[in-house]
């Protein structure tokens, strides 16, 4: 479908650029992410294998891959190719055939109202504020009526006028923490997208979702939310 000349490109990348081989090849190592940290917060998420899942900026499919071993079909989306064939490759090396690939983003992505839950770990944050809200909008309407949203993002937990010294925080704890260089943690801050909590919160209470689960840990913010009944 043709969009208008205002609509906003989601599958253009920003930031870091994850159609290069070498930060695919390193992503996992950097995100910090394992089978069984995504299998125990699936279970958490009440994964069965009746759910209908997707997982929005899905990388290298590490958590696409283990929610379809436990789920009934999985969506793995993500606007990057090279990230999608890593993908999956790693689907294929597990013999995985209940999830699918698809190269869109939160603004492009199909969505009927049949899926359970959607999952989205450090994707949100690629979409100016505006954008997000109408992402969030288009995951509600992807939903089941009840479906829930598992969101965990760079979020700044703090208020306005604090924003300068939570950059400098941010940078220096994704160097400590995450093993980023200064150089991509500058980049994160000064062309992405990453907003304050508060706003977050009102974002997802607006598109008409019921927040259930609001956590911060460290410059990471994690919301559960249900769409409506």
């Amino acid at each position: 479908m043709t969009q208008p000349d205002w609509w906003y490109d989601d599958l253009k990348q920003i930031g870091l650029d994850f159609e290069d081989e070498a930060e695919v090849a390193t992503y996992d190592a950097r995100q910090g992410g394992s089978i069984d940290a995504d299998r125990a917060l699936l279970t958490r998420l009440g994964v069965t294998p009746t759910t209908a899942m997707a997982d929005i900026g899905c990388g290298t499919g590490l958590l696409a891959c283990t929610a379809a071993t436990m789920a009934g079909s999985v969506r793995a989306i993500d606007v990057s190719a090279a990230m999608l064939r890593a993908a999956e490759a790693r689907a294929r090396s597990q013999g995985l055939a209940n999830i699918t690939f698809e190269r869109e983003g939160f603004l492009t992505f199909a969505g009927s109202g049949d899926l359970d839950l959607i999952v989205t770990k450090a994707a949100l944050h690629h979409l100016p504020d505006l954008w997000k809200a109408v992402a969030l909008t288009r995951m509600r309407d992807a939903l089941k009526p009840g479906g829930r949203i598992y969101i965990r993002d760079v979020v700044f937990n703090c208020t306005p006028d604090a924003v300068p010294l939570t950059a400098a925080r941010w940078i220096e704890d994704l160097i400590q923490q995450s093993g980023y260089s200064r150089a991509d943690g500058a980049c994160h801050v000064r062309e992405e997208h990453s907003t304050f909590g508060w706003i977050l919160e009102r974002m997802i209470s607006e598109a008409g979702f019921t927040l259930q689960e609001r956590t911060h840990d460290g410059v990471y913010a994690t919301y559960l939310a249900e769409a409506p009944g």
